[in-house]
C-alpha cells in the first residue's frame, strides 16, 4: 500500500521513480474519493497478461481474504468490450468490478475497483517527441505546470498530461471518441500519496492521480 503519511514532494521537484518487478504486487490507492479503493498493478505484456492481472487484483480486493487465505473468484472469469472499447469484467456470468487496462513500454497495467468506474493509463515521453502537435492536445497553462514535474522537459510534461486525460476519459467509458484532447483540461495539481492528484475537467469533474513509472507516467482516474 502507498504510504499516505510520507512527506509530500514539492511541485518543483519530481517524486522518486518507483521500480516494479516483472510481476508487480498489487498496490492500493485510496485518494480518488469515497468508497472502495482502486487497486492496480502491472506485468509484462503477452498472451493472457490481462487475465492474470485481473485475477491478482481480484485477490487483493477488500474481503477477499479469510484467515490469511485468499478466496477463489466465483465461477468463470471473462473480459468483454463495449462498443466504445471499454472493458467489462464478468464473474460467473455476472457483472464484476470495474476494470481498466493500458499498455506501454512492454508492460500491461490494470486497475480495478468495486465502486464507480476506473481508468488507467501509462504514457512515455518518447510518444511526444519533436513534431508532436502539442497545441492540439494540451493547453499552455497545463504544459507550464507539468514541465515543473518533468525536469522542464516538454515531452515528459505531455506524457503526464496525456496519461491523466486518457485515464479520465477511460473512466467515463467514452475514451476520445466523443471528447477532443484539448477539451479535456487537467487542473489543480497537488502532491498526494507519492504522486500528484488533480481534477480533470471532461464535461464533468473527475479526480485523477499520477506517479512516475518506468521513465514515464502512470495515471488513475475514477468516475462515480
Amino acid at each position: 500500500m502507498v504510504d499516505a503519511t510520507a512527506s509530500p514532494w514539492s511541485l518543483n521537484q519530481p517524486p522518486p521513480r518507483p521500480r516494479w518487478p516483472e510481476a508487480a504486487a498489487p498496490e492500493v490507492f485510496s485518494g480518488l474519493g469515497p468508497g472502495d479503493p482502486v487497486i492496480y498493478a502491472s506485468d509484462l505484456a503477452g498472451a493472457g497478461a490481462k487475465e492474470r492481472l485481473v485475477r491478482r487484483l481480484l485477490a487483493s480486493l477488500p474481503g477477499r481474504e479469510t484467515n490469511g487465505a485468499v478466496q477463489p473468484s466465483p465461477g468463470t472469469m471473462s473480459l468483454e468490450l463495449t462498443a466504445l472499447g471499454q472493458p467489462r469484467l464478468f464473474l460467473g456470468g455476472q457483472p464484476g468490478p470495474a476494470v481498466s487496462f493500458s499498455q506501454a513500454a512492454g508492460r500491461i497495467y490494470a486497475a480495478i475497483t468495486c465502486t464507480g468506474q476506473v481508468g488507467v493509463d501509462a504514457a512515455m515521453p518518447a510518444e511526444f517527441e519533436a513534431g508532436y502537435p502539442m497545441a492540439r492536445a494540451f493547453r499552455s497553462a497545463e504544459l507550464d505546470w507539468a514541465k515543473s514535474l518533468s525536469g522542464g522537459a516538454t515531452a515528459g510534461a505531455a506524457a503526464l498530461l496525456w496519461a491523466l486525460k486518457e485515464a479520465a476519459v477511460k473512466a467515463l467509458g467514452v475514451g476520445f471518441h466523443f471528447l477532443d484532447p484539448l477539451a479535456v483540461e487537467v487542473l489543480s495539481p497537488s502532491p498526494w500519496q507519492g504522486g500528484i492528484r488533480v481534477w480533470v475537467k471532461a464535461g464533468r469533474i473527475i479526480p485523477a492521480w499520477a506517479r512516475p513509472e518506468a521513465g514515464g507516467w502512470l495515471a488513475l482516474a475514477r468516475y462515480y
